[in-house]
């Protein structure tokens, strides 16, 4: 059977409340009938449009400077986009027969916010205490700016 999910809102003081009852109360209400669990974890936003174009256009190129003054030979961000993950965004997955551990690259798109803002900074801090290259923050108040525009 596919899990039931819903998005919920919690304020302070309040019950929760289901974005969309109607439609949960309609699944809800076709179940066969039996016992069944209820679970609430939090949520988390899914990494954002505007993170990933910090990560591509501030991150990635001005580490690849760094990167390439430091030795290496990366001649586009594409490479740079894999170095990074092999470093900080990967999980380890062993092999119960040999014992072998192998580091598979997690995909990005499934970052949720929190851990896009890790990944940049775990760069950011790599090539500022190993590379000598400083990535600025990205910038708090790029909403006003545009807004001047």
């Amino acid at each position: 059977m596919k899990p039931i999910r819903y998005i919920v809102d919690k304020e302070d003081g309040k019950p929760y409340t289901v974005l969309n009852p109607e439609l949960r109360q309609r699944e809800l209400d076709a179940l066969p009938k039996g016992r069944y669990r209820e679970t609430i974890e939090k949520f988390h936003r899914k990494a954002t449009h505007l993170q990933f174009s910090y990560l591509y256009s501030v991150c990635y190129p001005l580490s690849m400077v760094a990167l390439n003054d430091a030795g290496y030979e990366f001649v586009n961000v594409d490479q740079v986009d894999l170095f990074w993950k092999s470093m900080f965004a990967n999980k380890e997955v062993m092999n119960r027969e040999t014992g072998e551990v192998l580091k598979i690259p997690l995909s990005k798109s499934e970052f949720v916010t929190i851990q896009e803002m890790t990944y940049c900074n775990a760069i950011r801090n790599y090539c500022s205490e190993y590379l000598n290259a400083n990535i600025p923050d990205p910038d708090p108040n790029w909403k006003q700016k545009q807004q001047t525009k």
